[in-house]
Parts: C-alpha cells; sequence; structure tokens
C-alpha cells in the first residue's frame, strides 16, 4: 500500500523576509506548533525581490479555505500580532505556515501532527496596506 502524495505547489517569498522568517521559526522549534512547517516552507520557497499582490506574505489579508471552513479577510502576521478574534494568524501556526507564499488560487495538502491530513486553498489575496 502506497501512502497518498499531498500536494505542494511551488510557493515565493520575499528576499528580505526569508532570513527573518526563518530565524524566527528556528527560535520557536521548542514553542510553537508550526515552526516546523514553517521551516519546511521557507525551505522550498523560491525567493522574489518583491512578493507579487496576489501571494500570501507576512502582512496580507487572506480570504480562504481550511478544512471546508470559510475564513474571510484574515491577516497573516508575526506571532505577537497574532490574533484571532481580530482575525489575525501567526505565521507560526500550522496554518499560517503554508498560507506563506501561496498565490491567489493555489491550494496545499499536507498532514498534521495529529496525522490528519488537511487543505488549505486561497480565494483572495490583497496585499499589506503598510
Amino acid at each position: 500500500m502506497s501512502k497518498k502524495e499531498y500536494h505542494r505547489p511551488p510557493i515565493v517569498i520575499a528576499e528580505e523576509e526569508h532570513d527573518r522568517l526563518t530565524s524566527l521559526a528556528l527560535s520557536a522549534l521548542e514553542r510553537a506548533p508550526g515552526a516546523v512547517d514553517l521551516i519546511t516552507e521557507l525551505s522550498r520557497a523560491k525567493t522574489v525581490e518583491k512578493l507579487p499582490d496576489n501571494v500570501v506574505g507576512v502582512g496580507s489579508v487572506a480570504t480562504f479555505e481550511y478544512d471546508s471552513a470559510f475564513y474571510r479577510d484574515y491577516e497573516l502576521v508575526d506571532p505577537h500580532r497574532a490574533d484571532i478574534a481580530q482575525r489575525r494568524i501567526s505565521v507560526l501556526t500550522p496554518v499560517g505556515a503554508m498560507l506563506l507564499g501561496l498565490s491567489q488560487g493555489q491550494s496545499i495538502e499536507w498532514v498534521g501532527p495529529d496525522d490528519r491530513a488537511h487543505k488549505v486553498f486561497v480565494e483572495e489575496v490583497r496585499p499589506p496596506s503598510w
């Protein structure tokens, strides 16, 4: 019996964010559930000088579907700004790590620490307003 292959599309991240987020993930390995996911995604990401407006980066606002639940206008943020009640998701959560680098219309699948399959589909992305 073969193991299911999970879909991981090509992703991009801004050069200026790559090193900072790698350091953040490495420093949070023992205490953040998405740190390993973030390192994995950063290691396979292509870096670009300027992130396209339709790609999720830190500060982007995304509308997405996660495991069949719909999330409208959630901002991807650094951990100290995270507040789910304010629609701000930390890049150090599994969902936040998987959103990073995805383009509008892309989806990604993975197996979480609970051995369950997860999927995120990005419906819309708005660039940071700052």
